[in-house]
């Protein structure tokens, strides 16, 4: 009888309910993948006393934002941030909780945004977002448009400062043009899908790295370093090296940048990487964390990549940089393999 007691204690931990905070993630990660369908559902099964307070707060929000009834709020105002960013938040809210309707979202979106702006009447979202910018900019306003991920973007603040700093990355260094952002009006979807609980760190252009300085608790702390410094500057030096980069490859390597930085800050990393995994090449971060995740654990023969939070620090940032300087060499031999 001694013998069956394992083998219970076993079946009993295999079938235990999950853990609150792995709810949680779990619905972060399908909201950042714009199902706020789906992340509702995990949500409903999520206890909330077992989250912690910044956590219960934002699963609350949550819930209440996506729910069946909720409607997004109205313009705070009548200037044109207000108006616009009520637009915004309805196609967002549309959209997540119907996905669906996407595709109808975005063309009722771009009808509403051509009123608001009185543009010509074939005016799509590519001709209606640099129409916007300028609006916002004359009331004192910086904005970002365009694709992110599954749904269209919108950024608003008020205070940028240029500095020029070092990133330090895996295949050399190079100083890099960085505007630091604040006074935010709007974070962007991501944020308003999961109440403020994750949102964008930063983007990077041709020519300059972007940074939302309310992420970060100090320009001088690891995160900053390498979160941003490191993840974005890594951007940067690609679209410079190599053409044409698919927008999950361009976060496969960066993300690869982070493992191969972080030390203090690797629980924080890898837990974004393992909540947000999908299989859609059109959520670029949900596809490059699955597959940063499974090149990790298959390089460095592990069971799971939660495994990867336990290993030896020295390994894993050494698998990262062996896994990215294979991808290079792949792509250099490509480029030399099509000028021959």
């Amino acid at each position: 009888m001694r013998y069956l007691f394992p083998l219970i204690a076993a079946l009993t931990i295999a079938a235990a309910p999950p853990q609150p905070s792995d709810q949680f993630s779990q619905a972060l990660g399908a909201a950042l993948q714009a199902d706020g369908a789906r992340a509702l559902e995990t949500l409903g099964g999520v206890d909330l006393t077992g989250l912690p307070e910044r956590d219960r707060a934002a699963a609350a929000c949550m819930r209440e934002r996506l729910g069946p009834n909720s409607k997004p709020a109205p313009a705070a105002g009548n200037r044109i941030a207000d108006q616009s960013l009520a637009l915004y938040r309805d196609y967002w809210h549309s959209s997540m909780t119907h996905p669906e309707r996407r595709q109808a979202e975005e063309q009722r979106l771009t009808m509403r945004l051509r009123k608001l702006l009185k543009a010509p009447k074939g005016a799509d979202l590519n001709a209606l977002e640099p129409i916007l910018a300028k609006a916002l900019e004359k009331e004192g306003l910086h904005s970002l448009q365009g694709q992110t991920g599954l749904l269209r973007e919108l950024m608003i603040w008020s205070k940028q400062e240029e500095r020029v700093m070092h990133a330090r990355l895996p295949e050399g260094e190079q100083d890099v043009t960085v505007f630091l952002l604040d006074g935010f009006s709007s974070l962007g979807w991501g944020a308003y899908a999961t109440c403020d609980r994750a949102s964008t760190g930063g983007w990077t252009t041709e020519t300059a790295l972007f940074a939302v300085v309310p992420k970060y608790s100090s320009l001088e702390a690891e995160e900053f370093r390498v979160t941003f410094l490191g993840h974005e500057g890594q951007h940067f030096a690609d679209k410079a090296r190599f053409k044409n980069l698919q927008s999950w490859e361009l976060e496969y390597r960066a993300k690869l940048t982070e493992l191969a930085g972080a030390d203090a800050t690797r629980a924080r990393v890898l837990g974004k990487f393992i909540m947000d995994q999908g299989d859609d090449p059109a959520s670029p971060h949900s596809y490059a964390n699955r597959k940063v995740l499974g090149d990790m654990v298959r390089k460095m023969h592990l069971a799971s990549a939660q495994e990867l939070s336990t290993a030896d620090i020295v390994q894993v940032q050494a698998t990262a940089v062996e896994l990215l300087r294979e991808d290079s060499a792949r792509r250099v031999g490509q480029v030399g393999a099509v000028a021959r």
